[in-house]
């Protein structure tokens, strides 16, 4: 049996658990935490300053835990460059691209530098998978319109992989076995074509797609660029912070909250029920498209993340089964799907990547 300490931290607090594993396709939590981080809004910290808060939040769970030895830490992998999906170990260079911010800045770039320093002291490997910059566009996916503004990849690849490989399991073969439209579905949206085991497309979470909680997704240029031009905003931080943050069910309900559109939709209340309509159908066409980037009919389409429920996913079944079977695995299974991907590395079923050493011909 294998230990496993798995590191994911958000904006508000740091997900701590700890699993056992038994091979290196089963893993079972023991236990699990979310440490509380208050960020100083008039004084933020530093990059280093916070991560020693959340790195000493981390030791002090562990201390509290009767546990055996660790073998692995899995972390939640950041914003890094474009890679290939797969287990990473953790190196100099990762921990340089996340503390910098070379390629963004997100809380889930603390999470490698902790683990490479509790794996360091007790001389035990620290991995990342399948972080946000996964990259496996195909060549025609990254035309846009404009040669100055290439096609990017950036999508909730943890939670879309471990899914497919639940899925092809219970269709009884492996992830590379099958073509699958996957959707995930939370406070950002990304759905994907998967061939063989590999992503070779997306609607890009802040760029386009369907609209949702927060995020405006695809707009009506012309009518776009007038606004950015009409004064409405002072400069383009401004601008995104609206179109990514203050959009979608946010914009035209007054609220993110899922749960509380979901009941008020159930209740067929206008404009509730009629924009979240509208939202499950901006979906649906986005799944249609991903489809026809596949080279054959999708044998399943997979939606995930914390929305599809009735009567959201009621919608979006109803709008595309002629297409496809669809089928539902509610939640974010981030946790466990770091967990498995230790365990596989424990248990050689899957090698460690090398981060310094992948190359990737895409320019962040």
């Amino acid at each position: 049996m294998k230990t496993i300490l798995v590191v994911n931290p958000g904006s508000t607090g740091t997900k701590v658990a700890l699993y056992h594993a038994t091979s290196g396709h089963e893993v079972q939590e023991m236990v699990y935490q979310n440490l509380p981080f208050h960020n100083a809004k008039t004084t933020p910290y530093s990059f280093q300053e916070e991560q020693i808060i959340r790195s000493q939040a981390v030791q002090r769970f562990l201390s509290q835990q009767a546990t055996l030895p660790l073998n692995a830490v899995a972390a939640r992998g950041g914003l890094t460059k474009p890679l290939e999906a797969g287990s990473y170990r953790i190196d100099e260079e990762l921990i340089h691209d996340l503390s910098h911010g070379r390629f963004g800045v997100h809380a889930s770039n603390f999470a490698a530098p902790i683990a490479m320093e509790i794996a360091s002291s007790q001389e035990i490997p620290a991995l990342i998978a399948d972080p946000v910059g996964v990259d496996e566009f195909i060549p025609l996916a990254r035309y846009s319109g404009h040669p100055e503004l290439p096609r990017r990849s950036q999508l909730h690849a943890l939670n879309i992989r471990a899914v497919a490989r639940r899925a092809a399991n219970e269709m009884g073969g492996e992830m590379e076995d099958f073509h699958f439209v996957i959707a995930h579905l939370g406070g950002g949206i990304s759905v994907v074509p998967m061939s063989h085991g590999r992503i070779i497309d997306t609607s890009h979470a802040m760029d386009g797609g369907p609209f949702s909680p927060q995020r405006c997704g695809a707009l009506p240029m012309t009518l776009l660029v007038e606004m950015c031009f009409s004064g409405r905003w002072k400069d383009s931080k401004e601008a995104l912070e609206e179109l990514t943050r203050h959009g979608g069910l946010q914009a035209y309900l007054g609220t993110d909250d899922g749960k509380e559109v979901e009941r008020r939709a159930l209740a067929q209340e206008h404009p509730w029920e009629e924009t979240y309509q509208a939202m499950a159908y901006q979906i649906s066409k986005e799944i249609g498209a991903m489809a026809a980037a596949l080279p054959h009919r999708p044998h399943a389409i997979l939606l995930t993340g914390g929305l599809p429920h009735p009567p959201l996913s009621d919608w979006i079944t109803q709008q595309l089964d002629w297409m496809a079977p669809v089928r539902i695995y509610a939640g974010e299974k981030e946790m466990e799907a770091l967990a498995l991907a230790a365990a596989r590395h424990l248990y050689d079923q899957e090698p460690l990547k090398d981060y310094a050493k992948s190359a990737h011909s895409v320019q962040a």
